[in-house]
């Protein structure tokens, strides 16, 4: 682990400590890996609801006359899809289409807007967005340091956060953001989450982010904290990509499996040349699902072999605990290979059989569950 004093903390690390949590060093941040283990906790978001501290997560506040143009240049989506009080996922990419980040945008009005990014991609995000900003009349404030954000995640996570609001969240709709209290707490709530399941994220001001965390706790049969293991196994599942992993900005979106995110729209945007030009020429290098039909675990950085040659790399893998099975994501330089179709992927010097999947592996139907097989 980093030298602790070196590490950056969410207002609840001390908590997580507390509490229990086994901590570790994730991406320069102080975070809590599990509480109990990761099957139990991703089993119990499934069944149940979830409680995550994603308070390492960055929010990135846009405001101005020109916001609307400016985040329509910057961005990949067609900022006239979204009205307030509505957000929506999309990416910012360099010209030559790689992705510098994948982030949720938050709209308030047409001159008020959120971009929600990752923590280790902040500053870095933050530069970008400034040395186009001189073009346009916006003003760019990183507000990550006095946002605290949680999120409730399961099918239970409506029947909680309702009894800790004064109205039913029942109507608010998947990708609407509402502001109300929680636990009499000032919020942005969005329906929203990154585990596959119903949910939602909370932002609110990082100094009630302990007494906002103990209240959710106070559910002691339905709410249990869950930590970054079974965040990953959870969004793997789902197959949401996860930067650093299957993306990067070498990788971009169409590659990643993303086109429905790059929108075609009229106005020109960072990427958009390159990007229209792989939505119509389908790039080699694709990213795919796949599952083990050996016992092994596909592990990121793995080789991936078609017959005894070399085609890809395993980009995210794990056990399933939903599916009760190995699966993975890798990027295969070939492009025609569907469902059913045999690969191998290479575990210290021997080749294990694996089978390209559908993608997601895992899809939450409203109170159902589809687990692809």
């Amino acid at each position: 682990m980093t030298d602790n004093q070196t590490l950056l903390y969410t207002p609840l690390a001390k908590l997580h400590e507390k509490l229990g949590a086994r901590m570790v060093d994730f991406s320069g941040w102080y975070m809590p890996v599990q509480y109990t283990s990761v099957i139990d906790e991703h089993v119990h978001t499934r069944q149940k609801a979830g409680l995550f501290d994603i308070s390492h997560m960055g929010e990135i506040e846009i405001t101005g006359h020109q916001s609307f143009q400016f985040l329509q240049y910057m961005l990949t989506v067609d900022l006239h899809r979204l009205s307030p009080d509505r957000c929506m996922y999309s990416l910012l990419c360099n010209p030559g289409g790689g992705t510098i980040d994948d982030c949720f945008l938050y709209c308030f009005s047409s001159h008020k807007y959120w971009l929600v990014v990752n923590a280790a991609n902040i500053d870095k995000d933050v530069i970008w967005l400034r040395k186009h900003a001189a073009m346009f009349q916006v003003s760019i404030r990183n507000i990550s340091v006095e946002t605290a954000k949680i999120d409730i995640q399961g099918p239970l996570s409506e029947k909680v956060l309702s009894s800790m609001m004064t109205f039913p969240v029942s109507i608010v709709e998947r990708f609407n953001v509402v502001e109300a209290r929680v636990a009499n707490i000032p919020a942005i709530i969005s329906r929203t989450g990154y585990t596959g399941e119903d949910g939602f994220e909370i932002y609110f001001s990082a100094n009630h982010a302990e007494k906002l965390w103990l209240a959710f706790l106070e559910f002691k049969d339905i709410v249990k904290p869950v930590g970054l293991g079974a965040r990953d196994t959870l969004r793997l599942e789902a197959c949401y990509s996860l930067y650093g992993h299957e993306l990067s900005e070498e990788i971009s979106p169409i590659e990643a499996g993303l086109a429905w995110a790059v929108h075609g729209k009229e106005a020109d945007f960072q990427g958009k040349a390159a990007l229209l030009k792989q939505k119509k020429q389908p790039p080699v290098k694709k990213l795919y699902a796949f599952e083990m039909l050996e016992k092994a675990v596909p592990r990121t950085g793995y080789d991936i072999f078609i017959d005894t040659k070399k085609a890809g790399t395993v980009t995210s893998g794990t056990f399933a605990p939903t599916l009760n099975r190995m699966i993975g994501l890798g990027y295969i330089e070939a492009p025609g290979l569907k469902p059913g179709d045999k690969i191998a992927i290479k575990i210290r010097e021997k080749l294990y059989r694996a089978s390209i999947t559908k993608r997601p592996f895992y899809t939450y139907q409203g109170g159902k569950t589809d687990v692809k097989s």
